[in-house]
């Protein structure tokens, strides 16, 4: 019953919020496109770490692992490597969207130059 009660208070969310869900993120990929070009690939692994790739036109990829954490309705991610809008083992919360493969969003990122931009975000089957 407290799963019925959780879908039900579930389904009101989705009525205000989009809340998303870490579960469609463990065995698939979650993709930020940036307008430049980036795109950075993430693959969320079970209890509490990530890895991502972040690929600039013209530039050799750049690879980064670190610890995620919900925070409420937020995915907060502190990284070994500087990336996009993420500095080194600072951690970062963005809202968390998406529960199942084939969601897409549009998030609020920095590009290479710290100048804030809309990326696309979709979460896609596979690694």
């Amino acid at each position: 019953s407290r799963i019925l009660t959780m879908a039900a208070a579930a389904a009101l969310l989705v009525g205000t919020a989009w809340a998303g869900s870490m579960d469609a993120r463990f065995g698939n990929t979650v993709v930020a496109k940036a307008p430049d070009g980036t795109t950075t690939n993430f693959h969320y692994d079970k209890p509490d770490t990530f890895t991502a790739t972040i690929e600039q036109p013209g530039k050799p990829a750049v690879n980064a692992k670190g610890k995620w954490r919900v925070d409420g309705a937020n995915v907060c991610l502190t990284s070994d490597t500087a990336f996009g809008p993420f500095e080194a083992n600072k951690e970062r919360c963005v809202p968390l969207m998406g529960d199942k493969v084939g969601d897409k969003w549009k998030s609020k990122s920095l590009d290479a130059a710290g100048k804030e931009v809309e990326v696309e975000v979709s979460i896609v089957a596979g690694r």
